[in-house]
């Protein structure tokens, strides 16, 4: 596992690569902003904060909906392991600043139910886990046991 953390100032261009499923919303934001989408290289460019973009064009469109969905196929599958990678990369930000984004945007809502919350630990990488299990137990949500190391390789 080679994950290279995301830092604010390749946010948008690694969310376009990472998820080419954003493009349509990604493309509706810039134009809201006067802009082709293909201009804009850097969040502020579509006058927003990072979580409110990956809101916008990610978490509200695509991601929630699939972690809500009752079943999900194989393409969806992994749309979604290629969201959770991108969720460990913000997690993974060098200067920290998209830590934050990644709790709003992501984790927090992750609790909305307990279908929600297994599903997303069953995607999430290791900080991630770590960061939902933590707002789990803080908001004094029930852990199950199979949480704490699905994969059975947790060091004890």
């Amino acid at each position: 596992m080679d994950m290279q953390g995301i830092s604010s100032d390749d946010l948008v261009v690694r969310l376009r690569r990472l998820l080419p499923e954003v493009e349509p919303y990604f493309e509706a934001a810039a134009e809201r902003a006067g802009l082709s989408a293909a201009r804009v290289t850097h969040w502020e460019q579509v006058n927003t904060h990072p979580g409110t973009l990956l809101s916008e064009v990610l978490a509200h469109p695509l991601f929630q909906p699939l972690m809500e969905s009752p079943e999900i196929d194989a393409k969806q599958r992994e749309f979604l392991e290629r969201c959770f990678e991108f969720i460990e990369a913000l997690e993974e930000d060098p200067t920290g600043g998209l830590v934050t984004t990644a709790y709003f945007t992501f984790v927090e809502p992750f609790l909305e139910s307990r279908e929600v919350l297994d599903r997303a630990l069953r995607f999430a990488w290791p900080k991630t886990r770590a960061e939902i299990l933590s707002t789990a137990r803080g908001w004094n949500v029930p852990v199950d046991p199979s949480w704490e190391d699905p994969a059975g390789e947790a060091e004890r």
